[in-house]
């Protein structure tokens, strides 16, 4: 901005301050009164300069009139000498000092014109400055739709050149990024797509300058590029993703190689598998929402029986809450695994596949109203994690305690021993069913696709090889912990 000090450093204009204000106030306007009271005609930032026409030498009406100006915040008063007055008249410096206004001194044979102008050049240097400000930040914005900036850089460009507060947010109310402090209440929306679903917020008090409505401009046109880029290959770089997040969670491909579509993508210390079930056209609309960083971690959708389908998500293990809200959000039930190290994702995957069984099905896609099933495989199992905490060796903890139980049926026995039961996958998975039918045979049967007989025969093979009895309750209790102990290890 133009101020005061940069008009009195105008040599040709021999200008002299008597009175400063405080700081160093900065220049709006120009303008000429031999008025007394001008306080209603200001906005603010003026310099007013006058000839004392209307008073004086003596005249107390001096304080008023500098009262005045005062509360009109104006940047400085200009006295001219040598027309009606030889000199400052000694109430208006008076005056000046109690209420703090700028007061300068303007020689003959200097026209009020000459400062007029030299305040329009100042402020045409300045505009010409800010202008050229803002055309940098907006080639800088305008660049980063073409690189890899992340849309967070973009907002903090935009703020740091408009001092507004923005965020990008995708459908109803989701935040994909934001500036610090941002608050939603009475910000300005901007639409960066056609049908709407991606905006840009704006947020922040006063009038904008036009260097900062066009600094908005291009960093809307930069997101709105950014998006419109990401959503013409879509379809290819979402099955990029697929195939990636497939390999991740498998343990085929180490967590890291994410960085080979994304580069500089950091994956948190901790992450989560969240297995998404539903409608498949409810997976198909939270599929194509906008998405940055690790929500892009979406493996393949999978249609299963009953008009349902299941995709996986990797999310963030320690704030998984934004992913959750937004799956919940599209009426999807799901399942959370639990938070692992990335390298141990194929243990997420397994936490998360042991429950769910547990979600409700194709009978609540037709619920009213229809509410998201949400399972924390960690959260609604509380002591089976408190056991799998003890360790994993073969001597101790949860490891131990399963083969306890199950003997030849368990994963360790499995693992190379030599008394493994050969038909060890088999069995469990008819101990599986049995404990979801709630130990009526009939159903666990016909869920397993074989006869009552062949149930019975298997039954009696688990009681054989485990040395346990499903007519006990306390048999069947230990089996339960322990096949869940060895879905979540």
């Amino acid at each position: 901005m133009a101020t005061l000090s940069q008009l009195l450093e105008v040599p040709s204009l021999g200008l002299s301050l008597l009175q400063a204000g405080p700081g160093d106030p900065e220049l709006s306007w120009v303008s000429i009164t031999e008025l007394l009271s001008l306080s209603d005609y200001l906005e603010g930032g003026e310099i007013i300069m006058t000839t004392g026409l209307s008073l004086g030498a003596d005249d107390p009406g001096w304080r008023d009139f500098v009262a005045g100006l005062s509360r009109a915040r104006v940047a400085a008063i200009g006295f001219g000498v040598g027309v009606n007055h030889d000199t400052v008249p000694a109430p208006l410096l008076h005056a000046a000092s109690a209420y703090r206004v700028a007061l300068f001194e303007i020689p003959l044979p200097v026209p009020f014109i000459a400062v007029s102008k030299a305040v329009a050049g100042l402020l045409r240097s300045d505009e010409l400055r800010a202008a050229r400000s803002a055309l940098q930040v907006q080639l800088r914005l305008l660049d980063s739709a073409r690189g890899t900036q992340d849309p967070a850089e973009v907002l903090a460009s935009i703020s740091q050149a408009t001092g507004r507060q923005l965020a990008l947010l995708s459908g109803p109310d989701r935040v994909l990024a934001s500036t610090q402090g941002f608050e939603r209440d009475g910000a300005e929306l901007v639409a960066l797509d056609t049908d709407g679903s991606l905006r840009l917020a704006i947020a922040g008090s006063g009038p904008l300058t036009p260097e900062g409505s066009s600094v908005i401009a291009a960093g809307a046109m930069a997101l709105g590029f950014s998006v419109r880029s990401d959503r013409a290959s879509d379809r290819a770089e979402r099955a990029r993703w697929e195939l990636l997040t497939g390999r991740i969670l498998d343990g085929t491909f180490p967590a890291e190689t994410a960085e080979v579509l994304s580069p500089g993508l950091s994956l948190p210390a901790t992450v989560r598998a969240v297995a998404v079930q539903g409608a498949p056209e409810d997976i198909s609309a939270w599929r194509r929402e906008p998405r940055l960083g690790i929500d892009r971690l979406i493996g393949s959708t999978e249609e299963l029986a009953g008009g349902l389908a299941r995709a996986w998500q990797i999310v963030d293990g320690e704030l998984p809450e934004p992913a959750v809200t937004r799956i919940e959000q599209h009426g999807l039930d799901l399942v959370v695994g639990r938070a692992v190290a990335p390298s141990g994702l194929p243990l997420s995957v397994r936490s998360a596949v042991s429950r769910l069984r547990d979600l409700p099905g194709r009978a609540s896609l037709y619920a009213e109203p229809r509410r998201a099933h949400a399972i924390w495989a960690d959260r609604d199992s509380p002591f089976l994690e408190a056991v799998l905490a003890l360790g994993h060796s073969r001597e101790h903890g949860a490891v131990a305690l399963s083969r306890e139980v199950l003997g030849p049926l368990s994963a360790a026995a499995a693992g190379g021993d030599a008394a493994a039961e050969p038909d060890r996958d088999l069995l469990c998975d008819t101990l599986a069913a049995l404990f979801a039918s709630d130990g009526q045979r009939g159903p666990a049967a016909a869920a397993l696709g074989i006869h009552r007989n062949t149930l019975r025969d298997r039954v009696t093979r688990i009681e054989r090889l485990t040395g346990r009895s499903l007519a006990s309750a306390a048999d069947r209790a230990e089996l339960w912990f322990a096949l869940r102990a060895e879905e979540l290890a």
